[in-house]
């Protein structure tokens, strides 16, 4: 198992006891060529600004033939928070938030990385919460903070406020609002020599 982080790392040595955890970057894994015949990443590898040399690192340690199994949060991850930030924010909202990758992007990592794709699919997970601010505060609460605008960070408390009140007003209903997760999932191979 691999994180950047190594408070994440501790509470996987403490839940899987028997498995060999090591901090590192997904970027440079510490691992010898064709070491494995599996690699996964779930939500992970969209913190990334590019997917391309995350991927080349997973080509190199999995053995001809090996699999890749891979779930990130796509393009339209949290559109409602998004759009409720460009409302109040203005033009320049974009630039202050973190940008997901698109599925179009995967596919073309891993076909430059020398990954086959067998299979790219997606699919929306939604999350309903009480009001804007509980989707602010379990953002938090996961470390998403580079998804998430407010006072300190990526914009004022007078936009954030702003934001709340538009974010409310447009997705409230009787289930609270949603916060919605566009997972993209890929399933992709190594060739086997000789095999492409």
């Amino acid at each position: 198992a691999v994180d950047l982080a190594p408070g994440m790392c501790a509470v996987a040595r403490a839940s899987a006891r028997s498995a060999a955890v090591a901090a590192a970057d997904a970027e440079a894994l510490p691992f010898r060529a064709g070491a494995f015949d599996l690699v996964v990443s779930t939500s992970a590898l969209q913190w990334l600004p590019r997917l391309g040399p995350a991927l080349a690192e997973v080509h190199r340690v999995l053995a001809p033939g090996g699999i890749f199994c891979l779930a990130i949060f796509g393009a339209e991850t949290l559109r409602e928070l998004r759009g409720a930030w460009r409302e109040a924010a203005g033009l320049d909202a974009a630039s202050r938030t973190h940008a997901f990758h698109a599925r179009a992007d995967v596919e073309e990592a891993l076909a430059a990385a020398g990954l086959r794709a067998r299979a790219v699919l997606e699919d929306d997970l939604v999350e309903w919460h009480p009001d804007a601010r509980a989707v602010l505060r379990a953002l938090k609460e996961v470390g998403a903070s580079s998804a998430v605008p407010g006072p300190g960070g990526l914009g004022g408390r007078a936009a954030t406020l702003r934001m709340l009140e538009r974010y409310d007003a447009a997705h409230a209903g009787p289930d609270g609002v949603p916060a919605t997760y566009h997972v993209v999932y890929a399933l992709a191979e190594r060739p086997a020599r000789g095999g492409g």
